[in-house]
């Protein structure tokens, strides 16, 4: 597809301070919210799983440069006990400061269970001998659409578990999701004899009896997967303004207004990377957040390296394009030719995984790629030396643009 096209000569950022590994699709808590639509289990399935190749996977992720390293989903990591203790025993970079788990905690039904399927994790991350220089935390995910399949008992017990003195080098927290009419968050802190403090920037605390503190962090609520907004509206919770994408939205927005997601940590405190934020899907799929499209992602189990990877991700104009100024610009660039690019945003209430609709059809995926490529050209970026081909693809598209302005 890019025949007559010289190299790029710049690129952006060639290692990634952040990797999301996904160790499984399967979640046995199944919210009506995940926009995963992650299935209760994948037993049955016979495919390749990141969780059953786990020293090739970890080849890979090493030579990211990471700054922190995450294992989530997608699915539960949980449903893959060994391989987070693995992971997090092995995973390594010169510059790792944060080993991150996120769980629904569904394993966590009673102290005992719970320090059972802990304690393996944070030995492994104590068996590093850099480990006292590597913060470890556990994230758990509780919001009302968990707390309506499994109670808020679960992320209370975590809680307490890792407030007690034999966990107190290890960090945790709560990601949320912030709605209107909702007390899960107080019956949390009545479960765990807390008091409230006020949200701030989307983030409060509670505060623990003898002074502990737990930091709860709020995020919007997605449209997508299990849930639309008709569903939702059957419910006795609410979207208020303060969840809408385009506000919480803010907060990760550059000085110069551009919101990146390939270049963003969007946790509690949000950070700006000098390199990629990049996760790995269950089945090794390497994708750069929001950077590239799924049909040039490299597989874990195709490339001896995180280097041949990211080399195969730069040959593509739309990727580079992605990594450099966002899918909103995306989507302004497509909007003349697909009407609907610019409201996929405000019909999810997405932040992320908008490019992969964005490019959602052949015609979509080609009218992107020239789009790119003659900004990349105006910039200098890269040259054409065969433009007839160009022409002869803009005319080919002709029929697909007429469809989609109707």
């Amino acid at each position: 597809m890019l025949n007559g096209l010289t190299d790029y000569t710049t690129t952006g950022p060639r290692h990634a301070s952040t990797c999301y590994v996904w160790p499984s699709s399967a979640c046995p808590v199944g919210c009506q919210h995940c926009n995963y639509a992650s299935p209760i289990s994948i037993g049955a399935l016979d495919r390749y799983s990141v969780a059953k190749n786990q020293d090739h996977l970890l080849g890979v992720v090493n030579g990211m440069g990471l700054w922190k390293a995450v294992l989530s989903g997608g699915g539960e990591p949980m449903v893959e006990p060994e391989f987070c203790a693995h992971f997090f025993a092995n995973v390594s970079s010169p510059n790792l400061e944060e080993l991150e788990l996120i769980t629904a905690a569904h394993f966590a039904t009673s102290m005992g269970e719970t320090r059972d399927a802990i304690r393996p994790l944070v030995d492994a991350w104590r068996s590093r001998p850099d480990h006292k220089k590597i913060q470890f935390r556990i994230r758990v995910s509780l919001d009302w659409f968990h707390a309506e399949r499994i109670g808020v008992e679960p992320a209370a017990n975590v809680i307490k578990i890792l407030k007690h003195p034999d966990f107190a080098d290890v960090d945790v927290y709560i990601r949320s999701v912030l709605l209107s009419d909702d007390d899960t968050t107080t019956a949390l802190a009545q479960v765990l004899g807390a008091e409230r403090n006020k949200i701030d920037d989307y983030v409060e605390e509670l505060i623990l009896p003898h002074g502990h503190t737990v930091l709860v962090y709020y995020k919007n609520l997605i449209l997508d997967g299990r849930l639309t907004m008709k569903r939702l509206d059957r419910m006795p919770i609410g979207l208020p303004p303060a969840s809408r994408a385009e506000e919480f939205g803010q907060r990760f927005r550059r000085s110069d207004g551009r919101q990146i997601p390939a270049r963003t940590y969007n946790g509690p405190e949000v950070r700006h990377l000098d390199g990629l934020a990049c996760l790995i899907e269950d089945d090794g799929r390497i994708r750069v957040l929001e950077g590239n499209d799924l049909s040039i992602s490299p597989m874990v189990g195709d490339v001896s390296s995180w280097e041949e990877a990211i080399t195969q991700i730069y040959r593509d104009p739309v990727s580079v394009f992605l990594i450099d100024e966002g899918p909103e610009a995306l989507a302004t660039l497509l909007a003349p030719f697909y009407p609907d690019a610019e409201m996929l945003a405000v019909d999810t209430n997405q932040l992320y995984h908008l490019a992969e609709m964005l490019l959602s059809s052949p015609d979509r995926r080609l009218t992107a790629m020239l789009l790119t490529l003659d900004e990349h050209m105006k910039q200098g970026v890269v040259t054409c030396q065969e433009p007839e081909w160009v022409d002869l693809a803009w005319t080919a598209l002709e029929p697909y643009h007429a469809r989609a302005a109707r």
